[in-house]
């Protein structure tokens, strides 16, 4: 009987907000996060303007909204074919924020793996995310040279490389 306690939040379809922000491209992320979802939370946790917001695994950038509430927003994403595609969805969130209004806070999209940011400690104030859950057989490195020695290793032995591995060692390629 306690769950009838609770309340209940019900989001209509975000279809519209995503057509109007983010390229269609955005429609084929296999897990968005409802934008409706995402502004409850800027909301109900009171992020406030001037805050620094990270979301480390973006995907198709939805945390890209909170900008158009003066938040700035580091979108950290490991596969490149999202990046591209949240570089676009930030054009239209900035053409279309002053309009409303808004006063815009800033936006960096980083591509790289979330566990190893290259962000100084206490420079993020608040995380949002929505992770993926994937076997990529490096979840126990410690450190991207370790990830690295242990690909290198197993690629030595003829074993398979996974493509997550694979978005892992292009990353590091990526970003030096």
């Amino acid at each position: 009987m306690a769950d009838s306690l609770l309340p209940t939040l019900r989001f209509k379809s975000d279809a519209a907000m995503r057509r109007r922000f983010y390229p269609s491209i955005s429609f084929s992320h296999p897990a968005k996060l409802h934008c409706g979802v995402f502004l409850e939370i800027l909301h109900r946790y009171n992020i406030q303007p001037g805050s620094v917001l990270l979301d480390p695994m973006a995907g198709s950038g939805t945390c890209l909204l909170a900008a158009q509430y003066g938040i700035t927003v580091l979108a950290n994403e490991l596969e490149s074919h999202f990046c591209k595609p949240m570089v676009e969805a930030w054009a239209k969130i900035q053409e279309a924020g002053p309009a409303l209004g808004h006063t815009m806070g800033q936006v960096l999209i980083l591509r790289g793996d979330a566990r190893c940011l290259p962000l100084p400690d206490a420079s993020v104030g608040q995380i949002t995310t929505s992770p993926p859950y994937a076997e990529t057989g490096l979840d126990d490195a410690t450190s991207p040279s370790e990830r690295t020695k242990r690909i290198q290793a197993a690629q030595a032995e003829g074993q398979q490389i996974t493509p997550r591995m694979q978005r892992y060692i292009d990353s590091q390629k990526w970003s030096g």
